[in-house]
């Protein structure tokens, strides 16, 4: 549920795949990819990095994949279900930021082939196509096998861990418990943080805060992290989803994109 800067301390053989990418000149160019999956779907390295999706992928793929780009470049985390050459895989696009910016945006995949061989029947295996087979409880053990793994790495690398948000305001260095901290949302070019008793403004971006954060932090929305301990109620109003806190009436926004991880989160 944390930042994602542990891409690199992850295995990707175990994850399927990694692979990240920027927006130059109004195009979405690879700019790093490795793992075993890659070559399981018939390509290389050489054929992704430093290329657009039109440059190796059929047009049609390319076009529905590109929606996806889009989604997360917008300062979304985007899932979704793909298959490729006989691979069946889940997604997952998290944009990094800077300023309140996406600068680029990572992508985690899962190879759910031999799961799905092992749920399904050979033949309808053969003949159905992963958006109509494959089982919430696939994708939810896809989902948490990712997050056990940032989780591995984080705890292998000798990293402190983080007991306060420090954070400057004005002539002041102020530390704030993680524990206490509900959620920090950008209001006004201000970051504000709710915790329990109080609320603390700073200049910091949303960017800057969340590298102090633990995993129990997921930015579920481009203006809102949240703490999800302390989430206890997501709301659908129209196309938007709203989460609630218990004995804390002020709400946050929720992308739709997140509602699985959050879920998944929630159910440990």
């Amino acid at each position: 549920m944390s930042d994602f800067r542990y891409v690199r301390q992850l295995h990707a053989h175990q994850t399927g795949m990694v692979f990240k990418f920027i927006k130059k000149d109004n195009v979405f160019i690879h700019t790093m990819i490795e793992g075993d999956l890659l070559y399981h779907l018939g390509f290389t390295p050489e054929d992704i990095i430093g290329k657009t999706l039109h440059d190796f992928a059929p047009e049609e793929y390319a076009n529905r994949k590109l929606q996806y780009y889009l989604e997360a470049w917008e300062g979304n985390i985007v899932q979704y279900e793909s298959e490729v050459n006989g691979n069946y895989y889940v997604a997952t696009l998290r944009p990094v930021f800077k300023n309140d910016e996406v600068v680029e945006v990572v992508c985690s995949c899962i190879n759910l082939t031999n799961q799905l061989k092992k749920s399904l029947s050979t033949e309808d295996y053969q003949n159905q196509t992963l958006s109509k087979e494959i089982t919430e409880n696939i994708l939810y053990d896809a989902l948490h096998r990712t997050t056990h793994m940032i989780d591995k790495s984080m705890n292998q690398s000798n990293i402190p861990v983080k007991r306060n948000l420090t954070i400057k305001n004005n002539c002041y260095i102020i530390f704030v418990p993680l524990t206490e901290i509900i959620f920090i949302e950008r209001l006004n070019r201000k970051s504000v943080i709710h915790t329990i008793n109080k609320q603390y403004e700073t200049y910091e971006s949303l960017f800057d805060l969340s590298q102090q954060l633990d995993k129990n932090f997921c930015r579920c929305h481009k203006s809102h992290i949240v703490n999800v301990d302390y989430l206890e109620i997501i709301e659908q109003i129209g196309q938007k989803y709203i989460g609630h806190f218990k004995d804390y009436e002020k709400t946050v926004k929720i992308s739709g994109n997140m509602l699985l991880e959050l879920k998944k989160y929630k159910s440990y």
